[in-house]
């Protein structure tokens, strides 16, 4: 059978499934509890993550099984019922990944529930050291009065988004709840205005890592290092607190993101690879 998960047990039971599936990249109850979707859970020991995604009309997707429970049908079980979600939700499209590239049986498996592979990420990681990084000006910790500019920020910069489809900032309600939930954002001002902000997420199943969100600079400010003193400024704040792992993702195609991260030290490693599905 598969329901809703609704419960804190429900929830639990995603917690132990992700982290049987990902081991080294622990998942807490709390991440589940604050995420934007929800999950279906199978009681053959799956359960399906769906949320709006920033392409409008598609649904993020992500399926995962107990390894000991797999070769039983489950997956593609709450493949189908992820896609009768997104059909009754009038959306068009299921966007998924595979987090692993190396993992041939998740993409194999992905093929065969109709998924094709579009594109794949880069996985960027920096080790933290006390006494990294600077909040160096026109760089500021994000205060109420900011919200509307930082907005301004992501709604321009998220169609330049590498894509299939066209990607479109959340409404500005969803969009500045996360924000006050993340660990700090930075916005850099000039002249009264806000021309860049850059989160950092909380992870709370790895605390000594933290996520990055999207860095984000008007197209008019860019090409001026705006994108790098956001960055070093994240850096300075997580060392600062004690956190020792930055974390994020790109496009292989993201260009100027990789080589203001790989600047900063940032290794690189490829990463998920994204799988689409129309219905």
């Amino acid at each position: 059978m598969i329901r809703r998960a609704e419960t804190e047990a429900d929830l639990e039971r995603c917690v132990e499934i992700f982290n049987a599936v990902h081991p080294d990249d622990g998942i807490a109850l709390r991440d589940l509890q604050e995420a934007k979707g929800y999950c279906l859970l199978h009681d053959g020991q799956g359960y399906v993550y769906l949320a709006n995604s920033s392409v409008r009309s598609w649904q993020y997707t992500m399926v995962r099984v107990h390894p000991e429970s797999r070769r039983r049908g489950i997956g593609r079980a709450l493949a189908e019922v992820a896609a009768g979600e997104a059909e009754r939700n009038g959306l068009t499209a299921m966007l998924g990944r595979v987090l692993d590239p190396d993992d041939q049986g998740s993409r194999a498996w992905a093929a065969a529930c109709g998924f094709r592979e579009t594109r794949q990420d880069v996985e960027l990681l920096l080790r933290v050291r006390p006494g990294d990084g600077e909040i160096a000006e026109p760089i500021v910790a994000l205060r109420p009065e900011h919200l509307r500019g930082a907005y301004a920020v992501e709604v321009e910069c998220v169609p330049d988004i590498p894509a299939t489809e066209p990607m479109a900032a959340e409404p500005f309600e969803r969009w500045s709840e996360a924000i006050a939930g993340h660990a700090v954002t930075f916005v850099a001002v000039e002249d009264g205005q806000v021309v860049g902000y850059a989160a950092l997420e909380h992870l709370h199943g790895m605390p000594r890592r933290l996520e990055h969100g999207l860095t984000a600079v008007l197209r008019s400010h860019r090409g001026r290092g705006i994108a790098t003193k956001l960055k070093s400024a994240q850096i300075a704040w997580a060392a600062e607190h004690g956190y020792r792992e930055l974390i994020t993702w790109t496009d292989t195609e993201n260009a100027a993101t990789r080589r203001v991260n790989t600047k900063l030290g940032y290794v690189e490693t490829l990463g998920p690879i994204v799988v689409e599905r129309e219905l």
